[in-house]
């Protein structure tokens, strides 16, 4: 399967976390996030969740994006930011007095009322501090700076993975039967007459087993509590995650492979890793029956309405304002 653009730069296919988007803001939010007119979540917040999936799927890719470097670091955003423009304004400004540098780039990394004297002299101590720091920023390498620190904790997070047993097996010891592909991304469509989009989705580990017809989903997820994980389940919907994957997998097979998933088993899973000091796991089975038929149906609902949106580029209100008197169904549970 040929992809031309990069999973995160396709703004033309719908995600999963699309639908999210299009549940909580309505059609106009989903389409300013397409558009890039909305932020969605942080890099920061995304960071250490991508750092621990690369090394526990594609270690032979990790050390191509990220570099250990001995030596301190800024620990906040603020002091991180001050350090990067401090280095574009050298480059950009370079007539310019060291005080007006550290000046500015303290007001573009601050906000507050202080003296510009004040600035300057806590800008000045940033930058000493980190002066090995900004030695490597000028050097320019693209590689994702981790401490020791970060290293250890990924190597503990493996090595519990590799101590729990169903983690174990998913991760390192399935048969050798299956075949394995991690960050699979899938290009799919929905092609039926009342609803006609391109999706996209991006899966941690999908693995085939074409001999005993066998296909295993595997999710990895980081939560602060691995103990109260039902509450992420709920707050993300990552049910309706693993039905959409389950969608773009069913495509798959039948529009790549020429296969039918009705003749195979499928197992879903999410291994959680916990993001406190003992990083413990916890796997989940997510092939519930009656909840993912639930989330299928309304991926479906969502899917038709985005379609719709799509082929009219109505965005500012739901199908049903367009389509009747401007009133609304109030759809509430338990009423």
């Amino acid at each position: 399967m040929v992809i031309d653009i990069p999973y995160y730069s396709d703004n033309s296919r719908i995600s999963n976390s699309n639908l999210g988007f299009y549940l909580k803001g309505g059609p106009k939010y989903l389409k300013d996030m397409m558009d890039g007119k909305q932020e969605g979540m942080s890099a920061s917040f995304l960071e250490k969740g991508t750092m621990i999936h690369e090394y526990i799927l594609q270690p032979e890719e990790f050390w191509k994006d990220y570099v250990i470097l001995d030596f301190e670091v800024p620990k906040v955003k603020q002091q991180k930011d001050l350090c990067e423009s401090y280095i574009n304004l050298k480059k950009l400004n370079p007539l310019d007095t060291e005080d007006t540098l550290l000046l500015q780039a303290y007001n573009n990394s601050y906000s507050n009322t202080k003296t510009d004297v004040k600035k300057v002299e806590e800008a000045k101590n940033l930058i000493e501090t980190y002066a090995k720091y900004l030695e490597y920023l000028e050097i320019g390498d693209t590689k994702k700076v981790i401490s020791f620190a970060d290293l250890n904790t990924l190597k503990a997070i493996k090595e519990n993975i590799t101590k729990h047993k169903k983690a174990n097996e998913l991760l390192f010891n399935l048969p050798s039967t299956y075949e394995t592909h991690n960050e699979f991304h899938i290009n799919w469509e929905v092609d039926k007459e009342n609803c006609k989009v391109k999706c996209k989705s991006l899966l941690d580990r999908v693995c085939f087993d074409h001999v005993n017809k066998k296909i295993i989903l595997i999710d990895l997820k980081t939560t602060v509590n691995v103990y109260d994980f039902k509450h992420s389940v709920e707050e993300y919907d990552y049910f309706r995650q693993i039905a959409y994957y389950g969608l773009a997998i069913q495509w798959y097979m039948a529009n790549v492979l020429n296969l039918n998933t009705e003749d195979y088993d499928f197992e879903a899973y999410i291994i959680a890793i916990g993001k406190d000091v003992n990083n413990e796991i916890r796997v989940f089975d997510m092939k519930v029956e009656n909840v993912i038929n639930e989330k299928l149906q309304l991926i479906n609902n969502i899917l038709q309405k985005i379609s719709y949106h799509i082929s009219t580029d109505n965005w500012e209100h739901s199908p049903e304002y367009y389509e009747g008197n401007g009133v609304e169904e109030l759809k509430c549970v338990n009423i």
